[in-house]
């Protein structure tokens, strides 16, 4: 376990240098934050929904079953509502739908489509890593085998909707690597751009290309990012870290588009890119809705599943997607308007014991140009000693609420100092909460 102190210096260190790693677009496009608003005349004729990492388990009343049909039926009330293209075209699913790959989780997967989904919408999936997770230590291919009996024969599909090129690419049978994929995907992608070179070509996968959007150091591949960089017409859709996509970082431009889909069972982050993987606080999971014009230009909202709204404030759009040097969501630009986040005035930490006996605190989040992506915290005896200490992610993985909550586990009586420090997405340090509370028998 790495240091909180020395885990925030890494993770600032870092920021740096992938700053400079990810934002190569840098000559092309500058560094100046555009905040980019939509179209007069946006008028979508195409409308679809992006999740990933469903992990569903086979049983009816798990979450993430729940969560998958309410985002058939959210998406269609949505699109009832609109008046251009009311219709609900497709849902892309980027791997991990099933827990381990278990037929009974193939068969509620499909349950739930067949109860859920109208005639007017397209269900594209594709192999995650989970789908081979209970067949390698015998044989990984039985993932495919069992794929193709439930899904599809075809493992990789290259579809056209309204005009719109969607292709997707599974792993190999081990269910670890693209290797036999590439010279197909590049195939497809030459067909894909012949056919529509001003327009973007949907392309999905599970993990996310490597030195793109955030989680993709962690969880990513070198293999399918060497052919995606060859065109910049990609609008390429990703899972496999959970990362939350309410993060600035999982919208990335640069020789192509990226973008972290997250987890539609519960978002998670990485604080400082090396000290391992932490679940957000209380629940969380979401997916993308996308909506595309007749001219190429693309509308991305993100929907929080759990609390059944969008988020307010994240929202973009994207135009000039076949050309390379006119990026709005650079790694650059998107970090430039970042600020320390700030608490509100008169902010304090309330601590209230659970009915498990585990100390609970609660803060108003702290917010800078961005919410602040995650909180130092630090809890001290009437000794000055500390004894806990820890960095949480905040409440940005919701779209509803505006308060964090830490659970710091079982505390002796007695009074104590909470010492709590917010960061930035771009790891900022802004303001720092210090409040004295007191733990009864």
């Amino acid at each position: 376990m790495v240091s909180n102190t020395t885990a925030q210096l890494a993770h600032k260190v870092l920021t740096t240098a992938f700053g400079t790693m990810f934002g190569l677009s840098y000559l092309k496009n500058g560094a100046k934050f555009e905040n980019k608003k939509a179209l007069v005349d946006f008028a979508p004729l195409l409308r679809f929904a992006v999740c990933s990492d469903i992990h569903l388990n086979g049983e009816e009343d798990q979450a993430a079953a729940i969560r998958f049909a309410r985002l058939f039926e959210d998406m269609y009330a949505y699109s009832a509502q609109q008046t251009a293209h009311p219709t609900f075209d497709a849902v892309v699913v980027a791997g991990d739908f099933s827990g381990g790959g278990d037929e009974k989780q193939y068969q509620m997967y499909n349950r739930i489509i067949a109860e859920n989904k109208r005639e007017e919408t397209q269900v594209l999936t594709i192999l995650g890593n989970h789908e081979f997770i209970d067949y390698r230590d015998v044989d990984a291919t039985v993932g495919y085998t069992v794929y193709k009996k439930y899904i599809s024969e075809e493992v990789d599909t290259h579809t056209v909707l309204n005009g719109y090129h969607f292709i997707g690419v599974s792993y190999n049978d081990d269910g670890k690597k693209f290797s036999t994929k590439l010279e197909w995907l590049d195939a497809q992608l030459k067909k894909a751009v012949a056919d529509t070179p001003t327009k973007p070509v949907f392309v999905y996968q599970h993990p996310h290309p490597t030195a793109t959007v955030y989680g993709s150091i962690n969880w990513g591949t070198f293999e399918v990012r060497k052919v995606l960089q060859k065109y910049p017409q990609v609008f390429d859709f990703s899972g496999h870290s959970h990362y939350a996509p309410s993060d600035p970082r999982s919208v990335w431009q640069g020789s192509f588009t990226a973008v972290g889909c997250g987890s539609l069972s519960a978002f998670m982050g990485n604080l400082n890119y090396i000290d391992g993987d932490k679940d957000a606080p209380g629940k969380s999971g979401g997916f993308w809705m996308v909506e595309a014009d007749a001219k190429g230009n693309v509308r991305m909202r993100l929907y929080d599943i759990e609390n059944r709204v969008f988020f307010n404030n994240i929202e973009y759009y994207f135009t000039d997607l076949n050309k390379s040097n006119k990026r709005t969501y650079t790694w650059a630009k998107q970090k430039a308007p970042d600020t320390a986040p700030q608490f509100p005035q008169n902010a304090t930490v309330i601590a209230e014991k659970d009915e498990n006996g585990n100390c609970i605190l609660s803060f108003s989040s702290a917010k800078g140009f961005y919410e602040a992506e995650n909180y130092k915290i630090k809890i001290c005896d009437n000794n000055k000693k500390t004894v806990w200490q820890n960095t949480v992610i905040s409440d940005y993985v919701r779209a509803t609420g505006d308060v964090t909550n830490a659970n710091i586990g079982k505390l002796k009586a007695g009074s104590y100092t909470a010492i709590v420090t917010a960061y930035s997405p771009y790891a900022k340090k802004g303001d720092t909460l210090k409040h004295t509370f007191t733990v009864s028998e």
